[in-house]
């Protein structure tokens, strides 16, 4: 009863904190991380462990699912150069820079307890920054790239974290060239096992015809990829990014299925996003009584480590933002030294951090109560202080006005695309339908509701009306049908921002569903 309890105070609190982010203007991730940190040193609360080999495989796959539904085959075409630059190499080069440090100031570590510190905090957080970026006003192009990085950095890191764990516990050395095969199948497997499962999933929608059901898979199908590709020894991340990315692209799902399930997953992500902050911050607060006399110390390490990877990350950007400017993408980003610094300061790390250093099981790492510490002050120095101070960033930096015209370009640009769409499907179907109807239904049907010039009574007149209106009514759903499939196309597209597709596409679904009613 005392965990049923406990889990559904963390619910209940999550919410609290979202409408109180919302009602003072302040990202919800950052003041979760401030109660994850206040929790810690609040001794009247219930010790909550989760075991260790359960936070990965419970917390990980909804978020990821949630995330990865968001983009398009043709964004990861798009973006392959920064899924290969941010979300491997740099990654990758974080681990070592910021291993190399904590190796440095905590005596007696490890190579491999130092690559295990340096793995975990080497991913940004895809949910923290998306939370925080967008309410601040980030431009679109740059979320875009946050996020397809934020998608395939964790499997990167947590290839590279339990190498380094398995090393740890078994008194062993690290080898490269073993970590590269492993990390190359691990890659491989799930890419195929990801597409396979989300293409059986795509199949079983499209012949279901129970939203409910078909909510209740995409919920079950997360969690069974993780897991089977685990099993296999291949990266649950990547399986279960493909998965959703071949399931939104392949399935045929209806309006109603698009609106109730972005907000079932809105809801999931904040859900999960809450309870997992707050169990990290029940089994926190027991590491930082055993760290007793070294808290401060490993407080410090914390701030140091969290330097070490923004000056990381600021020097990767650069060098990144030189390339983009070579390539002469226009929809990539860093392109300007202001995005250099807009993408750098969004590094936050999250809830990854976190669960990867909750899952060394206790007695097996030397440092595992100083690394809980330690990654905790890694939360707060990356995400409170980035995330609070984000707007005010904004604010300095002349991004919104450029981004703002480039976004309603497009925006314009795909409506209109849309709206053509619809017309001419209309059109096909109602090759004689008065172009009145298109133009303005509720007027035509009031002029032939007037009145009466042929001497016809009123039960005539009504018989006339309820066929006009009919006939409105299948025109204009023909017409939204439509616009949705080219909308749907448009997604598809490498050039079209899924985020503007799916604004789009969330309004004309909206107008869909009237139409029925």
């Amino acid at each position: 009863m005392e965990v049923l309890l406990v889990l559904i105070g963390l619910m209940l609190l999550t919410v609290v904190v979202v409408a109180v982010g919302d009602k003072i203007g302040l990202p919800w991730p950052a003041l979760l991380t401030i109660l994850t940190a206040v929790a810690v040193f609040t001794p009247a609360l219930p010790s909550l462990n989760v075991p260790a080999e359960l936070i990965l495989p419970i917390f990980l796959p909804p978020l990821l699912w949630a995330l990865a539904r968001r983009t398009s085959w043709g964004v990861i075409r798009e973006q392959w150069v920064t899924i290969l630059s941010l979300s491997v190499l740099l990654v990758v080069a974080t681990t070592f820079a910021v291993g190399l440090t904590a190796f440095a100031f905590l005596p007696g570590l490890g190579f491999a307890g130092a690559i295990l510190i340096g793995a975990a905090i080497a991913p940004p957080d895809p949910v923290a920054v998306e939370a925080v970026a967008e309410p601040a006003g980030i431009p679109r192009r740059i979320i875009s790239a946050l996020q397809t990085e934020g998608l395939f950095n964790d499997a990167a890191s947590i290839v590279a974290f339990h190498l380094a764990l398995m090393a740890v516990v078994n008194e062993g050395e690290l080898t490269w060239s073993g970590a590269i095969v492993n990390f190359i199948y691990s890659a491989a497997v799930a890419c195929i096992l990801g597409w396979v499962a989300g293409r059986l999933a795509a199949m079983f929608i499209t012949r279901v015809h129970e939203v409910n059901a078909r909510n209740a898979l995409t919920w079950v199908v997360p969690f069974a990829v993780y897991i089977f590709a685990e099993e296999i020894h291949a990266s649950g991340v990547i399986a279960v990014v493909i998965a959703a990315v071949e399931l939104s692209s392949r399935a045929d799902i209806q309006a109603e299925d698009r609106l109730s399930g972005q907000s079932f997953w809105e809801t999931i992500e904040l859900l999960f996003t809450g309870v997992a902050f707050g169990l990290i911050g029940l089994n926190v607060s027991d590491a930082v009584a055993e760290v007793g006399a070294d808290l401060w110390h490993s407080v410090l390490v914390g701030v140091i480590l969290s330097f070490v990877a923004f000056l990381v990350r600021l020097v990767w950007m650069y060098v990144y933002y030189r390339i983009n400017l070579r390539r002469g993408k226009p929809r990539v980003a860093p392109l300007r030294l202001q995005e250099v610094l807009l993408m750098t300061w969004s590094g936050m790390r999250g809830l990854v951090t976190l669960a990867l250093v909750l899952s060394v099981p206790s007695g097996a790492f030397g440092f595992h109560h100083e690394l809980a510490v330690i990654a905790l002050t890694v939360l707060l120095v990356t995400m409170v202080i980035p995330g609070l101070l984000l707007p005010w960033l904004m604010s300095r930096l002349d991004l919104t006005q450029h981004s703002e015209a480039a976004a309603d370009k497009m925006r314009m640009q795909i409506t209109k695309q849309a709206r053509r769409a619809g017309i001419s499907a209309m059109q096909k179907h109602f090759s004689e339908l008065d172009p009145e109807i298109t133009a303005n239904i509720a007027q035509w049907l009031e002029d032939r509701l007037g009145e009466d010039e042929d001497g016809e009574d009123a039960s005539t007149r009504i018989q006339k009306a309820i066929r006009a209106r009919d006939i409105a009514l299948a025109a204009r759903r023909i017409a939204l049908i439509g616009a949705q499939q080219e909308l749907l196309n448009m997604r598809r597209d490498r050039n079209y921002n899924p985020m503007i597709v799916d604004e789009i596409l969330e309004e004309v679904d909206r107008m869909s569903l009237s139409t029925k009613h």
